[in-house]
């Protein structure tokens, strides 16, 4: 599956949420905004949304491209932003944890998806997003110990994305430096390097 393949649910819009709007770090030419930083132009919604960025327009996470994400996908409702992301022609799942994290992680609707990605071999990844001026961290899930605990049990699912979280927390994140200047949508007292 390739993600030039994927088209929207049909019925499904983004209604109240507005995560992709502070989750991802944007940096083009004609927009830069730091991640976990709110777009100056979202208030309840995007207040230029006729004129808005063509990443923007472009743009849609993966519970509006992938049906079997029901409606508590939503990144508002779960606390789970998917990031679709095309790399050598394999299509990559990001699950970027936006909520409370070890909570997450303890869900059965949560472990019942990575149960069954990591089954299928998909490329399944965790993320968090890192400290304000900071990249995230991500794990790849799709390895040989989480396939034989998802071929185990929830339990053993759980334990191991429990293991992940750690790492992930204890990563040493790296700084974001934006290749881009001069159009900052994010909070002017936001701003990063």
């Amino acid at each position: 599956m390739s993600i030039t393949d994927l088209d929207l649910v049909p019925g499904r819009t983004c209604g109240e949420c507005t995560a992709c709007c502070s989750v991802m770090a944007i940096d083009k030419p004609d927009i830069q905004k730091a991640a976990g930083v709110t777009c100056r132009y979202c208030d309840n919604g995007c207040t230029i949304y006729e004129t808005r960025p063509h990443i923007c327009r472009s743009f849609h996470c993966g519970w509006r491209q992938l049906p079997i994400l029901d409606d508590a996908w939503r990144p508002d409702r779960s606390g789970v932003f998917v990031e679709i992301e095309e790399t050598d022609g394999e299509t990559d799942f990001n699950l970027i944890l936006i909520g409370n994290p070890l909570k997450t992680v303890r869900q059965d609707w949560f472990i019942d998806f990575v149960r069954t990605g990591v089954g299928g071999r998909v490329q399944l990844y965790l993320s968090i997003p890192g400290p304000l001026g900071f990249k995230g961290a991500e794990v790849l899930l799709t390895t040989r110990q989480m396939f034989e605990a998802a071929n185990t049990s929830r339990a053993a699912v759980k334990e191991l994305l429990e293991k992940e979280l750690k790492r992930l927390k204890a990563h040493d994140f790296e700084p974001r430096v934006f290749q881009y200047r001069g159009h900052d949508f994010g909070a002017s007292d936001h701003s990063e390097s």
